[in-house]
């Protein structure tokens, strides 16, 4: 990590320096402060290089984000060809701004040698976007190397294990469900349970539920663990979740077929 060995150098430096003038205490005193005056100051030269770059990331996405929306306004209003096509031209544009923030991160690799978390975090961002193009052996490369902090991450490791049939996935969730509470917390024990249900352990899958409704009243979990309780399995649902649990790709949304208006004449 070059800062911390810059810093390091010139706390010995400084230190060698003030205690042969003024005593071994003192020389002490003044190499400690100055490693953690120039840690200090890599710091903020640092963050300050990086935020410009998440900025950048942040308006490019945002841009991208604008312009599809008034694709879909424009389709709204004067539809051309299917609802098929159009869906697979917002996805085209979707997946090709997706690519740019995945291109737009190798912005960060000159940092990673300076700050050693930074590369876990960005690891974690390209996963993440990784999954969202359905490229999922690029995210079983990267989740070794990801911090999964987050209760996305979190619900994508065990999406993945489950799909691999990792018998470590148990384990997994019960090391990180025991810092998670109120919404998090029963978003990903309703994701665990999901997938418990289709392994066909329902115990683990009520556990999970009774461990999360004890710090969320979550309501998706609430009526997820009644139905249970009352044998009603197949009512299970996490679509309370939106969005948030459709781009786990375990489900599709239902939508309801709309019927067709008769124009007047």
């Amino acid at each position: 990590m070059y800062s911390i060995i810059i810093s390091i150098v010139i706390g010995i430096c400084i230190g060698f320096i003030t205690g042969r003038d003024l005593g071994i205490v003192w020389g002490n005193i003044c190499g400690v402060g100055a490693f953690l005056i120039s840690q200090l100051t890599v710091m903020l030269i640092l963050r300050g290089k990086l935020k410009l770059l998440q900025n950048s990331m942040q308006i490019s996405m945002q841009n991208a984000q604008d312009r599809i929306a008034r694709q879909m306004q424009n389709f709204q209003q004067r539809p051309v060809g299917s609802p098929k096509f159009m869906q697979q031209k917002l996805e085209s544009m979707q997946n090709d701004a997706l690519r740019e923030a995945l291109r737009q991160t190798e912005k960060f690799n000159p940092f990673y040698r300076w700050n050693w978390m930074l590369a876990k975090q960005i690891s974690t961002m390209k996963m993440q976007l990784h999954f969202q193009l359905k490229e999922f052996a690029e995210v079983d490369k990267l989740l070794p190397k990801c911090l999964l902090m987050d209760v996305r991450s979190m619900a994508i490791k065990l999406v993945r294990m489950y799909k691999l049939e990792d018998p470590k996935i148990d384990k997994f969730y019960q090391k990180k469900s025991r810092r998670l509470k109120g919404e998090d917390g029963a978003f990903l024990a309703c994701v665990y349970a999901w997938i418990k249900l289709r392994s066909e352990e329902q115990p683990k899958a009520l556990a999970a539920l009774v461990a999360a409704k004890s710090s969320s009243d979550n309501p998706t979990l609430v009526a997820n663990y009644e139905n249970l309780i009352n044998g009603k399995i197949k009512h299970f649902s996490n679509a309370g979740f939106g969005d948030l649990w459709y781009s786990l790709f375990l489900e599709e949304p239902k939508i309801k077929p709309q019927k067709a208006q008769q124009r007047m004449f």
